[in-house]
């Protein structure tokens, strides 16, 4: 079992630790391009052959977005509750409880742990996830409605065009089917280095109240998500899929949000570094549970 959670566990420390040792050597990185490539042209890809590749079913599909909507909803709540009794501001703190690292961290952990079907279904997560850090979030931090994600996402309509050719059987074409799986390797290797670098040019400040907020974070992210795991009777890579993603830290891109519309980029640079310094250290007791 030890051996397993390593196997599990160290592609992720390794890639992460390598962006974090080339961003601590002041090599140059363009973290905005290389993201721009991972989220237009190799997430879509990434998910569009997997999802196609597997036969994961639309109802799969559907029953692994419908458990972690249940999830968001109950992140939504904890997050009002705890900011209502911090007396915190929403517009810096609400996000991040609803806003996880499903992409970054979440996905090479589901793929490492349960192989392609884990990957699927924690692409399906990845997707509502971003659409809803996209919308919801977006307009949380922005204090407006943002709905244009819908029709400016490429993950979109990859997953769309996927769940067409899952619903009906057939097959790409084989050049389709090539490309997408060679351009899909590009993301997780990339999303993985993009957060060591990122996590290696944040200073924690505030540390206080960002440790407790982050220790709720993480703790009501794993309970939620087992709870409902249990609730709706999940078993094998669904289960453990779900719990991992919901026990993710806060993405990195709630640091991005926070600098476009001049929120506070200092609290929330801290809770990205404190929440996934924790959420590293507990993956060998995380994988323990979902293994």
């Amino acid at each position: 079992m030890i051996l397993k959670i390593l196997s599990v566990i160290a592609p992720v420390f390794v890639c992460a630790g390598i962006g974090f040792v080339w961003g601590r050597t002041g090599r140059a990185f363009d973290t905005r391009m290389v993201g721009a490539l991972a989220l237009n042209i190799g997430m879509p890809c990434l998910a569009f052959s997997a999802l196609t590749k597997l036969k994961v079913s639309p109802e799969a599909f559907a029953a692994m977005a419908g458990a972690y909507a249940l999830v968001l909803a109950c992140f939504l709540g904890v997050g009002l509750i705890t900011i209502t009794l911090m007396r915190l501001p929403a517009h810096t703190f609400l996000p991040v409880f609803t806003s996880s690292n499903t992409g970054n961290m979440g996905l090479p952990l589901c793929l490492f742990a349960f192989g392609p079907e884990g990957l699927a279904l924690g692409i399906c997560i990845f997707v509502l996830s971003s659409v809803f850090s996209f919308t919801a979030g977006w307009s949380i931090y922005a204090g407006r409605v943002a709905a244009d994600v819908f029709y400016n996402n490429p993950l979109i309509y990859a997953v769309a065009v996927a769940l067409i050719f899952m619903s009906t059987g057939i097959e790409p074409p084989v050049w389709l089917a090539n490309t997408t799986a060679l351009m899909g390797g590009l993301a997780i290797p990339l999303m993985l280095i993009s957060l060591g670098v990122a996590i290696s040019n944040m200073k924690a400040e505030g540390a206080g109240r960002i440790i407790i907020v982050c220790v709720i974070k993480l703790l009501a992210g794993f309970s939620v998500g087992y709870a409902i795991a249990t609730i709706l009777g999940l078993d094998g890579a669904a289960r453990g899929v779900l719990i991992i993603q919901s026990a993710m830290p806060v993405a990195v891109h709630n640091y991005m949000f926070a600098q476009r519309f001049n929120r506070n980029t200092a609290d929330t640079a801290s809770m990205i570094l404190i929440s996934t310094t924790m959420a590293l250290a507990c993956l060998p007791l995380l994988m323990l549970i979902v293994l």
